[in-house]
């Protein structure tokens, strides 16, 4: 029979008490385990949270990556047909005003504006005639002022494409023009109803046709348009007359760019030419024919004949000396891209 003590030991068994603290110490262990393995599992499924949550992130950002760069094109480039917004044909238009005698270089510019970039497909370019002349009657002393016939027409750029050039025209039965000697019966009495078909009654060319160079300017950070610091001539910036001509590539102006075209005429509008004036033609130190009159018949302006100017076949020029033709060949140069609009919602 085996005596045990209040605690239940076995007082005989001199390891009951370190096997009693052996057991507490178990348990304690086994609940601070139990408490570990519980935090770890906590910490470990917040672990797998973060994880999906950057996945996530990351697929985002190579989505975006790859609209950025056109599904394939180099890092930090996006494709003009990746950018958001509505496509809107667009005509982008400068006028330039090119006055009478003027060869000076003359410019304007075009501000692209907020609502969205301008991508340019074609380029072109006309010449519209806004010219005038000033006629001074002499005898009356009035001054009048009329249209010529290409005021409000749109004339060629250039010249290059002109089949009329230095084309001689023959006699112009206009009424009223001063007249070569045409003797009625060898009586020697000059009658009017013809002008002499002398070079300066002959254009080099069709009225207010425009010849010059063309230098277009981005005030962005582009590339220039041209190698030439006096720009592209006329003749190369469009086809033909004035048909569009094809950019070697889309050119994309954003908005906000300021866009610059100075332009240098090659001449004045409706230059006279030659020296096949009344001097040379008749002996007189000046008179008719007018250098400046070599457009006259295209724009249907006639020189008042003083009386008496026909009287004589003798002088019939003498009476007069100087022109009362007053010209005026203003005209506007129109340089215009055509494409389309990109428009996008202005960010708050």
């Amino acid at each position: 029979m085996s005596f045990r003590g209040p605690f239940g030991a076995d007082p005989g068994d001199p390891l009951a008490g370190f096997r009693s603290e052996l057991a507490n110490v178990r348990n304690e262990f086994a609940t601070q385990f139990n408490r570990l393995a519980g935090a770890q599992r906590q910490v470990g499924g917040q672990s797998e949270q973060t994880a999906r949550r950057l996945a996530e992130m990351e697929q985002v950002l190579a989505q975006t990556q790859a609209t950025r760069n056109g599904g394939g094109s180099a890092p930090g480039v996006v494709r003009i047909e990746d950018i958001p917004g509505r496509r809107v044909p667009f005509d982008m238009l400068i006028d330039i005003p090119i006055g009478a005698n003027t060869t000076s270089v003359q410019q304007g510019s075009v501000t692209i504006s907020q609502e969205g970039p301008f991508v340019a497909v074609r380029r072109f370019a006309t010449f519209m005639s806004a010219l005038e002349f000033q006629v001074t009657d002499e005898q009356a002393g009035t001054v009048a002022r009329f249209a010529g016939r290409s005021f409000g027409r749109f004339r060629p750029i250039h010249s290059a494409w002109d089949i009329f050039d230095a084309h001689n025209q023959a006699e112009t039965a206009t009424a009223g023009f001063i007249t070569a000697l045409a003797f009625a019966g060898g009586g020697g009495i000059a009658v009017p109803g013809a002008i002499p078909a002398f070079a300066s009654s002959a254009s080099g060319f069709r009225t207010m046709e425009f010849d010059g160079r063309i230098l277009v300017v981005n005030a962005g950070s582009s590339y220039p348009r041209q190698n030439q610091p006096q720009g592209v001539p006329s003749s190369f910036w469009s086809t033909q007359i004035n048909s569009p001509f094809d950019l070697g590539a889309l050119d994309f102006f954003e908005r906000g760019e300021v866009l610059t075209v100075q332009v240098s005429p090659t001449h004045v509008n409706n230059p006279p030419f030659g020296n096949v004036n009344g001097p040379n033609l008749f002996g007189a130190p000046s008179g008719w024919p007018f250098l400046e009159g070599q457009y006259d018949t295209h724009e249907g302006i006639t020189v008042p004949v003083p009386p008496g100017v026909l009287a004589s076949s003798e002088d019939p020029f003498a009476t007069i000396p100087a022109d009362p033709i007053s010209r005026l060949p203003d005209g506007i140069l129109t340089i215009g891209w055509h494409g389309y609009r990109i428009i996008q919602p202005v960010s708050p």
